[in-house]
């Protein structure tokens, strides 16, 4: 069941800080606790009555305290500090127990400490069990106020007593639990401060805490596999995925990255069981003779291998993680090895593929040889009879136009008798060579001068021919 990114709301770290973070004291404004930066050491140890000054003649005394040194001794069992100055003790209930530099990061003198916290670093100190944190500066602390440690203070991850401080990096988040609860710590959650908490029951793992969102690159184990055939292979594969949605893949799956890991495998044996050798294992080159073709078909072949493996897999495996809050990216299979015995299989069984397309190849180009004669004769007997169309067409239009010449001039005869001997004589030439060797008969009482013309007085048509005898 995948998970709404709607129930795992941000407010789980915001509603944490207002809890726990509200309750984290920072001594940094505790005037009772804190020195004034304008003032020396000696000055505030004056003010809250602990600082000795010498009582004996200048150059006398027995105890030595030079400038710049702090000196710890018991008066009566109380602790006082001794400024610079030679002292000597008379008294069995007062003595000097060390003299240490006031540059000392931590002094103590019985239940007193002065400590001094350095720019870049946090103090963690104890007051009834109460962690109180100590800003940069320098402290008089009075038991049960005790110094506990500092640390850096840009540390990823800080730990003093109860108190915790996170800061996550940029690319990775932090994964903490606490009452039951899971807490995804992002770094938008830390950008306006760290997360902090003083929780008794927090727990932070800072060897494994810090989870990479960041692009992943795993190697998978190698993988002895039996195809759908019966044929062992030896394959070895490398994932590239991301964290897409942290929240949704550490609370869903415990250790992400190893499950990741192993559901990769896992689909990639699926795949390799459910196919047969032809189609895991790439071409096998036949003869040495022959490697400008079975190398230019080998890279092909597992090529094409590689990209339908591939395919499968982030098809298959994407909607998987997607619910774990996994983005895949992609999937090379890095060693694909196979027994010893199936090379002479798929060496004949490529040399057939590639006799089968040469084959292929011949044929089709045979095929498109016969195509382009069969279109080459079309055209040719197309353009012969739009030849043939276009020699009738001319004919028949000259005998039309010849024809229509004969109608004008018998029109003209008849109106024009003189000029009609001329034309007529004209026109049995142009007609004799229109129309060849074709005879035309005429009446036996027709004279060759009134051809193509209508007799007005008794309504009769005249013809000529060029084969007239004169009788």
């Amino acid at each position: 069941m995948s998970i709404n990114s709607t129930d795992i709301d941000g407010k789980l770290v915001s509603d944490y800080k207002k809890t726990f973070g509200q309750t984290i004291q920072h001594a940094g404004n505790d005037m009772h606790i804190r020195m004034d930066p304008n003032r020396s050491l000696y000055d505030e140890l004056e003010q809250r009555g602990l600082l000795e000054h010498p009582r004996m003649p200048t150059g006398l005394g027995f105890n030595l305290i030079q400038d710049g040194q702090l000196g710890l001794a018991m008066f009566n069992r109380s602790p006082r500090f001794l400024a610079p100055g030679r002292y000597t003790f008379y008294s069995l209930f007062n003595h000097l127990i060390s003299v240490v530099s006031i540059t000392d990061k931590v002094i103590t003198l019985g239940n007193i400490q002065i400590v001094t916290i350095n720019q870049g670093e946090l103090g963690l100190s104890l007051r009834n069990g109460e962690s109180i944190l100590l800003d940069p500066g320098r402290y008089i602390l009075t038991a049960p106020h005790i110094f506990e440690k500092s640390t850096p203070a840009n540390a990823q991850y800080i730990e003093l007593g109860t108190y915790r401080r996170i800061t996550v990096p940029v690319g990775f988040v932090a994964v903490a639990f606490d009452i039951g609860k899971q807490i995804i710590i992002r770094p938008e959650d830390t950008e306006t401060g760290p997360f902090e908490t003083n929780s008794p029951t927090f727990l932070f793992d800072k060897k494994t805490g810090f989870q990479s969102v960041q692009l992943q690159v795993r190697e998978l184990d190698q993988l002895m596999v039996n195809t759908r055939d019966g044929v062992t292979i030896i394959a070895k594969g490398l994932i590239t995925y991301r964290i897409h949605d942290p929240r949704i893949a550490f609370m869903t799956v415990q250790d992400i990255h190893g499950a990741v890991k192993r559901a990769a495998e896992a689909t990639l044996t699926s795949l390799f069981l459910n196919a047969a050798i032809d189609e895991i294992a790439p071409s096998v080159p036949m003869k040495a003779s022959e490697k400008d073709v079975t190398s230019v078909t080998s890279i092909v072949e597992e090529s094409n291998f590689n990209q339908h493996i591939r395919t499968a897999f982030l098809h298959d495996f994407s909607y998987k993680v997607k619910q774990w809050g996994v983005e895949l990216q992609d999937l090379n299979i890095e060693k694909l090895e196979f027994d010893n015995s199936v090379k002479d299989l798929l060496r004949k069984r490529a040399q057939a593929r590639v006799e089968t397309a040469t084959s292929l190849a011949n044929m089709r180009s045979q095929t498109d040889i016969a195509m382009q004669q069969a279109e080459r004769e079309k055209q040719q007997a197309q353009i012969h009879a739009e030849a043939e169309a276009y020699v009738i067409r001319t004919k028949a239009d000259a005998d039309f136009y010849a024809a229509e010449r004969h109608a004008q001039a018998a029109k003209v005869l008849q109106e024009v008798p003189l000029s009609a001997q001329i034309e007529l004589k004209r026109l049995d030439v142009e007609m004799i060579k229109a129309t060849g060797d074709r005879t035309t008969f005429l009446p036996m009482n027709l004279h060759i001068g009134d051809i193509g013309m209508i007799d007005k007085q008794n309504s009769k048509m005249y013809f000529a021919t060029n084969n007239i005898n004169s009788t």
